[in-house]
């Protein structure tokens, strides 16, 4: 793919910086498409375990509100919840007395609950003991078991003592999670059948009590039923208990010690959450013993998480899913298949209909009926019935608090069908859609969406504004939209098969035509003062130079070089300057990075004497080459300007010096869509041309080996182009008619890089 370099970046303007280490590729969730989100359906307290590459990534929420909701009951509703919060867990043990300013510490002594004082400021003191000690010379751990020793017993004395059956329990359990840190596995078990399993409530305590018991557990079936049932009614043990269930042991032998329903689906819960691949089975299973389950809705974001990705992601990006079925990487097959990607979105779609089916089975009156008529959208939007899910959304929203989060969700999905139900041809962004951009211009992925849909359906050029507005620009970095996508001309998988960047992408799969329009579109509107225009052009309105420059360079694509150099006369000299590096500055070495095309070529000695010395960049050179051109109608040596002309166009070849007349980056990396002069960057076809006339024009035999030579390596150039698979040199050299020309004179085909000065010697130099 012909565009932006990896290891050699070379942009006009501002597009010129640095960038990183050679090395990266996209992949996991950089790519992942993902417009349904926990936090916004008020499932929240799952969100450790959404569906991402990252398997279940614990962020260190540690969930209080259960234990803080069974303190608020104990105070009879009377003390509020953040007291009660900054009392268990934020006030130490030595602040508990009746000059406290804490209400929950106020109002247990006004009642005169010493109890629950006393139990508060012991359970603060058994914290330093509630942790693991690792000392190679079990001296400071022996100690430490002492200790905790010596706190096990008062807990058990006290569960004896107070009278309060929840702060019974409450010691049960102190006691317990001290016995783990002891590594005591008879005595918690001992401790939780004694005070624990046998009550009826099974409140937080018991399920934190629950999960010491499940790590002190050896038999693995029932240990795996301990912990779906901790997984399923503990949000902070949550985490921490999941890898305690086996998943090779089969279903049947966990769900044997099941009490009841509930607890079966509890157990199918885990397994659903567990599974990357399809796990609809699952939630039918849930849904026929408990539909009621708080897990359920969960499941079924999860699903559809995954059908976003194996689905979205392809369809906006053309990456391959994030994370396949089986967590296989197929980004390094051996050929892409545009055809391929689009099979298996309607193949996915299919499973959506599936997933859609079942919901659509459930009750009407479940519990969350907002949260499961949103997740009804989202696959009525994955199975691309956009008018259906668009009724439901106008049917939904009146009834949904516009500042909510859930609403932020619909009216974003209601964005998307809105654009995918417009007539190809038609497609464009309503004045509803540009507010719902300007509210969720940071969701990149989502905004970047809308314009593919733009693009899909014939729209390019708004397309292509949207992509410009995601431009993010940073210091020291290329600028970039943060999402990156494919072109289904892609071919092959590369290194470097894929865009970030509105302009990089225009460069190579907009037509001259489009740019063309896209300048007109910006100088029409870029002076709106509305937000959304603001919004639109404020990056892209700063680019019209260097987009002039494109327009210049795809005529020069085209060779239509009067057309390239009257864009090129609409830049200000300064925007040449600003690229100097690229043009014109001299290295420690005295070698220039773009050396005069005319006189020079790569790897050879000084050959052709300078007679002009000009400011080189490509106004300059599109102009000598102009002149040039008209002046070989006119003068008498027209072989020695034709072979000025044919070396520029050489060196506007991947192999020349000039490359950037062509390009605005070169990478060994590149592979397909290539732009419409590929075969000319690769085959020097035009180079050839401008030879063969210098031959034809030539009075001095060294001077005609010399345009021989370098017709012979052109043809070379085009023949290893176009047969790359099966070129094979010494079959080209032995069929090559220039090679026999150049026999018959006694010649050899190839040239020495020192050998050059020694053939230039056309009719005349002036």
């Amino acid at each position: 793919m012909k565009k932006l370099g990896i290891c050699i970046l070379l942009l006009t303007s501002s597009l010129y910086s640095k960038i990183g280490a050679c090395g990266f590729y996209p992949h996991g969730e950089e790519i992942r498409f993902c417009f349904t989100h926990s936090k916004e359906l008020g499932l929240l307290e799952f969100s450790n375990f959404d569906y991402s590459v990252h398997s279940f990534y614990y962020e260190g929420i540690i969930e209080r509100q259960e234990n803080i909701d069974l303190w608020f009951q104990f105070c009879h509703k009377k003390v509020s919840k953040e007291a009660i919060e900054t009392a268990v867990y934020t006030t130490p043990f030595y602040e508990f007395n009746e000059t406290s300013n804490n209400k929950m510490i106020q109002y247990l002594y006004e009642v005169k609950d010493i109890e629950t004082i006393e139990y508060l400021k012991f359970a603060k003191s058994c914290e330093p003991f509630n942790r693991q000690y690792e000392d190679p010379w079990e001296k400071s751990e022996s100690r430490e078991i002492k200790k905790r020793e010596e706190v096990i017993q008062i807990a058990n004395k006290r569960i004896n003592e107070v009278k309060d059956p929840s702060l019974k329990k409450r010691y049960a359990f102190l006691a317990i999670r001290l016995q783990y840190y002891n590594k005591n596995r008879k005595e918690i078990i001992r401790l939780f059948n004694t005070y624990i399993a046998k009550e009826s409530k099974k409140d937080i305590i018991y399920y934190w009590s629950l999960y010491f018991r499940t790590k002190a557990e050896n038999n693995d079936a029932l240990q795996s039923y301990y912990a779906a049932q901790v997984f399923t009614n503990s949000a902070e043990k949550r985490s921490t208990i999941f890898n305690n269930f086996n998943f090779k042991i089969p279903e049947k032998e966990i769900l044997k010690y099941a009490k009841n329903n509930k607890e079966k689906a509890n157990i199918y819960v885990v397994k659903g959450i567990n599974k990357y691949a399809k796990a609809l089975n699952y939630l039918q299973k849930i849904a026929k013993i408990d539909v009621e389950n708080k897990f359920l809705p969960f499941l079924m974001l999860r699903e559809i998480n995954k059908l976003e990705d194996w689905i979205l992601t392809p369809y906006f990006s053309l990456y391959n899913p994030a994370l396949s079925e089986t967590k296989a990487d197929e980004r390094y097959n051996d050929s892409f298949s545009y055809k391929a990607i689009q099979d298996r979105i309607q193949k996915d779609r299919l499973y959506a209909e599936k997933v859609l089916t079942f919901l659509e089975t459930l009750p009407s009156t479940i519990k969350n009926e907002k949260v499961w008529r949103v997740l009804k959208i989202q696959l009525q939007y994955l199975t691309a019935n956009y008018k259906e899910a668009l009724k439901e959304i106008n049917s939904l929203e009146t009834s949904v608090n516009k500042d909510s989060k859930i609403y932020s969700q619909i009216e974003r999905t209601k964005a998307l069908c809105t654009i995918a139900v417009q007539v190809n041809g038609e497609k464009r962004i309503t004045n509803e859609i540009e507010q719902v951009i300007l509210k969720n211009k940071e969701n990149k992925k989502f905004v970047f969406a809308l314009g593919r849909l733009l693009e899909y359906g014939g729209n390019k050029v708004d397309a292509a504004l949207i992509y410009a507005g995601l431009t993010t620009k940073r210091e020291g970095y290329y600028p970039s939209t943060e999402v990156s996508w494919k072109s289904k001309k892609n071919k092959t998988y590369s290194y470097r098969d894929y865009f970030s960047n509105y302009f990089e992408y225009i460069n190579v799969m907009y037509s001259l035509e489009e740019v063309k329009e896209i300048i007109a579109k910006i100088q029409k509107n870029s002076t709106k003062t509305d937000s959304f225009s603001l919004w639109k052009y404020s990056y892209i309105k700063n680019d019209i130079p260097k987009l002039y420059d494109l327009v210049g360079t795809m005529h020069i694509r085209r060779n239509q070089l009067n057309k390239a150099l009257t864009y090129f006369n609409k830049l200000e000299d300064t925007y040449w300057d600003k690229t100097a590096y690229l043009w014109g500055k001299v290295d420690d070495k005295g070698k220039r990075d773009f050396q005069n095309p005319f006189y020079k070529l790569n790897y050879t000695h000084r050959f052709i004497k300078e007679k002009e010395n000009f400011k080189l960049n490509k106004k300059t050179v599109t102009a000598k080459l102009i002149e040039y051109l008209e002046k070989v109608k006119t003068v008498k040596n027209k072989d020695y300007y034709y072979f000025l002309v044919a070396n520029c166009y050489y060196n506007m070849t991947y192999y020349g010096n000039a490359w950037m007349m062509r390009r605005f980056g070169m990478s060994g990396y590149d592979t397909e869509p290539y732009p419409e002069d590929e075969p000319e960057y690769m085959r020097a076809i035009l180079a050839k041309k401008y030879y063969n006339l210098a031959l034809k024009n030539a009075t001095n035999d060294d001077f005609k080996i010399l345009c021989l030579k370098m017709i012979y390596k052109c043809e070379y150039l085009e023949k290893r182009d176009t047969d790359k698979q099966k070129f094979n040199y010494s079959v080209f050299k032995k069929q090559s008619r220039t090679s026999e020309k150049l026999k018959e004179m006694n010649e050899y085909a190839e040239i020495g890089a020192c050998a050059f000065h020694d053939y230039f010697k056309p009719s005349s130099e002036d």
